[in-house]
């Protein structure tokens, strides 16, 4: 993923953790805000009970790549995307579902916060 979309700051990072505006489920939590600039910022949080760095770090760059695709859809959004243990027990396609899921909600929100 290009540095451009990335979320570095720890305090951005609280922010958006301060802001409880959140959608999730048992593989993963989304924090969310809208902003105005056209670029989505990201960060990603994975859990340390994945007990070795080689899952951690392939589950990370399997959620990069599902969102990676999604990014025109992601426009005037900050996320932190966090990683729960459980993913591992899901497929590639299975991720990308649940993923997709969390994004229609933090779309549709945002369509309804616009009426």
């Amino acid at each position: 993923m290009n540095r451009k979309y990335s979320l570095k700051k720890s305090y951005e990072i609280e922010k958006l953790i301060k802001k409880k505006q959140s959608v999730g489920n048992r593989y993963y939590a989304i924090y969310f805000e809208y902003y105005n600039e056209e670029t989505p910022k990201l960060a990603f949080s994975i859990t340390k009970r994945f007990k070795t760095a080689v899952k951690r770090n392939y589950e990370k760059r399997v959620t990069k790549e599902i969102f990676r695709k999604l990014l025109p859809r992601l426009k005037n959004l900050k996320m932190l995307v966090v990683v729960k243990d459980q993913v591992d027990k899901l497929t590639f396609q299975e991720k990308e579902k649940q993923i997709n899921y969390l994004i229609e909600k933090i779309l549709r929100r945002k369509h309804e916060e616009a009426k």
